[in-house]
C-alpha cells in the first residue's frame, strides 16, 4: 500500500514525520505543493484529499491514496504518532509501563514543538527581527537545550526517557534541535552550539542509526528544496 507525504519542497513542519517513518523503515513518497505558500488551485486540492474537514493545508499523510481503502491523516503531531505507529521505533524501559512510554512520548512531541514555536518567532525569513533572532539564539534557544539535556541526564539511558532503544520522542527532539537550531547556525560567525557533551553524543547516536543516515545522505531527502541554512537566520 503506498504511503504519501504531501508538503511544501522544505523540511519545515514535514521533516519530523519524515525521519520518523525513515527511522520506523516505512518507504513514502514526497508530494510537493506547487509552491511557497500554496496556490489557491493547490489548496482546492488539499481541501479534496481532507473532504473539507480540516483547516490547515499540509503535512497530509496517506495510505493507499486514490483507492478504495483510502486513508488520509492531518496535524502534523497527529501524523507523527500514526507515522511511529507504522514502523518498528520502540521506547525500551527498564520497566515494562506502556502508560510511561506513551506520556514520555507526548511529553517530548510537546516539547520539542515548544521549541519549534519558539523558532519560527526568532526566524527572520519568516518576518521577524534581528532583535527576535538574536534573543532566540542567544537565549531562547539555549534555554531549551539546557531543559533537554537535562531531560537526558536526569532519566539515564542512552535514549529520552531512559530508553535502550531510539524511540519517536528521539526522533522528534532530533528535529527539533537540529533543524530547528544546529543546523540553522552552522558557519554563524561568533556563534557557538549550546549543546553539551552529553546532548552531542546523543545527536551522533541518532545521526549514526542506520535508518536515518540512509535517509539524511540518499536521494529522497536531496531533493528537499528549503533545508536548514543560516541564511534564513540573516547570517
Amino acid at each position: 500500500m503506498s504511503v504519501k507525504l504531501h508538503y511544501f519542497n522544505a523540511t519545515g513542519r514535514a521533516n519530523q514525520i519524515r525521519l520518523a517513518l525513515a527511522a520506523g523503515g516505512v518507504a513514502f513518497e514526497d508530494i510537493f505543493a506547487d509552491g511557497f505558500p500554496a496556490s489557491a488551485e493547490q489548496k482546492a486540492k488539499y481541501a479534496v484529499l481532507t473532504k473539507g474537514t480540516s483547516t490547515t493545508s499540509c503535512p497530509i499523510l496517506t495510505i493507499g491514496e486514490g483507492t478504495d481503502t483510502q486513508q488520509v491523516y492531518v496535524q502534523s503531531s497527529a501524523i507523527l504518532r500514526k507515522a511511529g505507529r507504522m514502523g518498528d521505533l520502540t521506547m525500551t524501559l527498564a520497566k515494562d509501563d506502556a502508560d510511561l512510554v506513551a506520556y514520555l512520548t507526548d511529553r517530548a512531541i510537546a516539547d520539542a514543538d515548544d521549541l519549534r514555536t519558539a523558532a519560527y518567532r526568532g526566524i527572520p525569513m519568516f518576518g521577524n527581527t534581528l532583535e527576535a533572532r538574536d534573543k532566540y539564539v542567544a537565549v531562547i534557544f539555549p534555554k531549551h537545550i539546557t531543559a533537554f539535556e537535562k531531560q537526558l541526564v536526569t532519566a539515564g539511558g542512552d535514549y529520552f526517557g531512559g530508553s535502550s532503544t531510539m524511540s519517536l520522542a528521539d526522533v522528534t527532539i532530533y528535529d527539533a534541535i537540529a533543524f530547528y537550531g544546529t543546523k540553522l547556525l552552522v558557519g554563524a560567525e561568533g556563534i557557538e552550539d549550546p549543546c553539551g557533551a552529553v546532548l552531542k553524543a546523543w545527536m551522533d547516536r541518532v545521526e549514526s542509526n542506520d535508518r536515518i543516515k540512509a535517509y539524511l545522505e540518499g536521494a529522497q531527502y536531496q531533493k528537499i528544496a528549503m533545508k536548514p541554512h543560516k541564511s534564513a537566520m540573516g547570517y
